[in-house]
């Protein structure tokens, strides 16, 4: 039964990563902003490359709650598609290499075993993070194109969505991980009755991520959220208040996170509303620009079919300003 279940669990995912494989973001750095190696989870990678030439890759894979650095190089060949798991493996390393005695992080490896192109594995289980993945050899200016799909059978996630694109020329420590065109800051945080949708978002702070990435380092970018004096119910009454909540590089944040204990109170659980505004605040190695903010909604099995404990997954659409 439990092999039964993984084969199926592998199919779901592949099928969602080949399916949206073709036809999404096109640039030399591409930023996928939530990717997740929980148990029985699958979040499947796919790239391909247009550029003419073979490609060397660089991954960026940025996790946990301290956003930690960790990076290796692969390869792309011409017009391939390579879709492979996020997470590394058992016997193989995380270049796909075959290592007797390698435990591996769950994954199931390449999507074609047969594919001469190199992935890069993440080693590590139960972790939620983001990657940046880039081409690096000269000359490929819009050739690699890529999609995340993630299925997580506990939570009911069943997602696939483009990586997205930075628009610029990218070479060894030359705009790789430069995202400075992601410059969102205002966000309407809208939450629906706590009965029957639990409601997050996870934050990744945007910017030129390019000294950190040619150092080593972690992405130390900060962004302070505010709920600019009021937060509001589900029938539009302002309660004033000023709260502010804090991610550093990426993380999640709740509606009650920018509310005081009244705030929460006064809303109560019919769902509401925060006019969110990020302040930003660069590092040492790190250049703020923005937020991307991935909206995620579970539906409470009282709901009942066709919804009831499934979950859903999209990029939180920002405002250019508020009134």
């Amino acid at each position: 039964m439990k092999k039964t279940f993984q084969k199926t669990l592998i199919a779901a995912a592949a099928g969602a990563a080949l399916m949206s494989a073709v036809g999404t973001a096109n640039a030399n750095s591409l930023l996928f902003p939530y990717f997740t190696t929980a148990t029985g989870a699958q979040s499947v990678l796919s790239l391909s490359n247009t550029s003419g030439v073979t490609t060397a890759l660089h991954y960026v894979y940025n996790y946990g709650s301290a956003c930690t650095h960790f990076d290796a190089s692969g390869s792309l060949t011409n017009n391939d598609i390579l879709s492979h798991s996020v997470a590394q493996p058992a016997g193989f390393n995380t270049t796909g290499v075959a290592t007797a005695g390698v435990v591996g992080a769950g994954g199931f490896g390449k999507v074609v075993g047969t594919d001469t192109s190199t992935p890069v594995y993440f080693p590590l289980a139960n972790q939620t993070g983001f990657l940046v993945v880039t081409a690096t050899t000269a000359g490929t200016t819009t050739g690699l194109q890529g999609s995340m799909a993630v299925v997580d059978p506990a939570s009911g996630l069943v997602v696939s969505y483009a990586g997205l694109n930075n628009g610029t020329v990218t070479a060894v420590a030359t705009n790789e991980g430069n995202f400075t065109s992601y410059a969102d800051v205002n966000f309407a945080l809208a939450t629906m009755p706590a009965a029957l949708v639990t409601t997050s978002w996870y934050g990744v702070v945007t910017g030129d991520m390019n000294a950190a990435i040619v150092a080593g380092a972690d992405w130390t970018a900060k962004a302070t959220f505010t709920n600019n004096g009021f937060v509001y119910n589900n029938d539009e009454f302002a309660i004033s208040g000023t709260v502010t909540k804090a991610i550093t590089c990426a993380g999640s944040i709740l509606s009650t996170d920018l509310m005081t204990g009244a705030q929460a109170a006064a809303v109560g659980t019919n769902g509401g509303l925060v006019k969110a505004t990020a302040t930003l605040a660069s590092g040492a190695v790190s250049s703020a620009s923005g937020v991307v903010m991935m909206k995620m909604q579970t539906v409470a099995a009282a709901v009942g079919a066709p919804f009831a404990g499934k979950q859903f997954l999209h990029r939180e659409v920002a405002n250019l300003s508020f009134p």
